[in-house]
């Protein structure tokens, strides 16, 4: 994370929603602008994402919350294109939020407020870039007593706890699924992952494309990850506090300090070990750019599929009180996104037999509410996202989850209601918003409709995307 400063001015053209974009620098910073179907807006975006060793993106703050821009500038192609995620997007704008989640890994320390999405105290950040703490753990403790052991060093740490702290950034695998009670983002160095959230594998990528973030678990598909075993490990190969100068020549001596001896003479001394045995491919999620293979493949071209799970599957298991929970919200989170039916049944199933405190738990709650919604039963789905609700009752989406339910039990009035606590909670959540002047428009109050929407895009600080 970074000031935005000044940064590659251009123009772009999003063929998908015929949506034009325009970036300029001015005297208060870089300004996105977008026109699409003769409307436009524009915003003022103060922060960078990324190192730039791929691409830059973008975050502006609006009052106390963040969002993400749809652009990201793609310094090895030198353009401007789509940021991950938008490539489809029908109608791309400045206010997608931005969750601590997301800039977890990008920041040294975020200061996000409780019970909301994409709201920060100000400054939102005490540090921009990641810190030491980040790996190493509490510098506070170390500080008050700085002798050895008392700050973490991972290549000291069993073998669990010392690939976290990699694996905290470098592994997302298909989706993650927080404890009961836990975050994402609770993770410190010295624990293992699991005790915070879990992370599942599996859904074997299209041949020849990588996923962004997912070095770990390519590393572990490698041979000779497999025949290392814990031996091996990130920092077998990489120094994390310093990028070589010579790249090239730095990884092959980390090659050869194993393999120079199974070697013929010949092939040692070619000088490129990684161009053949871990090439740049295309990201299937998204990216427009290339990432290292870190499967080391002795043929990439014919890559060894031993290892890789046929379904959802945990990275490392969690503890035993949550694996099931776990599971299940995983089956759930990818079946609805995915729309696979099968494995929403599946998760479902196993939530019916989870023990009664478990399922009373917003999370499980919230996901029964889902399935239970997209299976048109609306009635049903609003007792269980009651019940999520009244466990967070100043969380704004669960508010609009419960309002969707009602509006599909044709509850009008009572959607209505609960739409307005969540805009009342969170005056730019845009889902609440939107649903909120429709409720108002179908109601037949066009005059409290208009004023919403007005209030709202004063808020935003950006012009409305309306006719000229």
């Amino acid at each position: 994370m970074s000031a935005a400063g000044l940064q590659p001015e251009g123009a772009f053209e999003h063929q998908f929603s015929h949506t034009k974009f325009t970036i300029r620098n001015t005297q208060g910073g870089a300004v996105q602008h977008l026109e699409r179907r003769g409307s436009s807006e524009y915003m003022l975006f103060q922060y960078a994402i990324g190192s730039g060793a791929h691409a830059f993106g973008y975050l502006a703050q609006v009052g106390d919350h963040l969002f993400q821009s749809p652009l990201s500038y793609y310094t090895l192609r030198k353009q401007w294109d789509m940021a991950p995620g938008y490539e489809n997007d029908r109608a791309p704008n400045f206010l997608r939020p931005v969750t601590q989640e997301c800039v977890f890994c990008h920041s040294g320390v975020a200061r996000p407020i409780r019970q909301t999405i994409n709201s920060y105290e100000s400054p939102p950040f005490n540090a921009l870039g990641i810190t030491c703490e980040r790996c190493h753990g509490s510098a506070e403790r170390h500080l008050k007593n700085p002798v050895p052991g008392s700050i973490v060093n991972p290549a000291r740490s069993p073998a669990a706890q010392r690939d976290s702290v990699c694996e905290q950034c470098h592994l997302t695998g298909v989706v993650r699924i927080a404890n009961a009670g836990g975050a994402i983002t609770g993770f410190r160095p010295g624990q293992t992952l699991e005790a915070n959230y879990t992370v599942y594998v599996g859904e074997r990528q299209p041949d020849g494309t990588v996923r962004v973030i997912s070095q770990a678990e390519q590393l572990a598909l490698s041979v000779c990850k497999r025949r290392s075993g814990e031996r091996m490990w990130c920092g077998t190969c990489h120094n994390p506090h310093q990028r070589p100068a010579e790249p090239v020549e730095y990884f092959r001596k980390r090659c050869l300090a194993c393999h120079a001896a199974t070697l013929a003479a010949k092939h040692a001394e070619l000088g490129n070990c990684m161009a053949c045995h871990m090439p740049r491919l295309p990201a299937s999620d998204g990216g427009h750019t290339a990432f290292t293979d870190h499967r080391i493949s002795r043929d990439p071209a014919r890559f060894d599929t031993t290892g890789i799970p046929t379904g959802l599957a945990a990275w490392r298991e969690p503890p035993a009180n949550q694996r099931d929970r776990n599971l299940a919200l995983a089956l759930v989170t990818v079946g609805l996104e995915s729309q696979d039916s099968e494995k929403v049944t599946r998760g479902y199933r196993m939530i019916a037999r989870l023990p009664s405190a478990q399922r009373q738990d917003p999370d499980v709650l919230t996901a029964v509410g889902n399935i239970l919604l997209i299976t048109k039963q609306p009635e049903e789905a609003s007792k269980r996202f009651a019940e999520a609700l009244s466990l967070r009752p100043d969380y704004a989406p669960y508010e609009v989850n419960l309002a969707a339910a009602l509006l599909e039990s044709n509850r009008l009035p009572e959607s209505i209601k609960h739409l307005e606590r969540a805009v009342q909670l969170d005056p730019l959540l845009q889902k609440a918003v939107s649903m909120l002047a429709s409720g108002y428009q179908r109601e037949g109050d066009t005059e409290k409709a208009t004023e919403l929407i007005s209030r709202y895009r004063s808020a935003t600080g950006i012009s409305s995307l309306k006719s000229r």
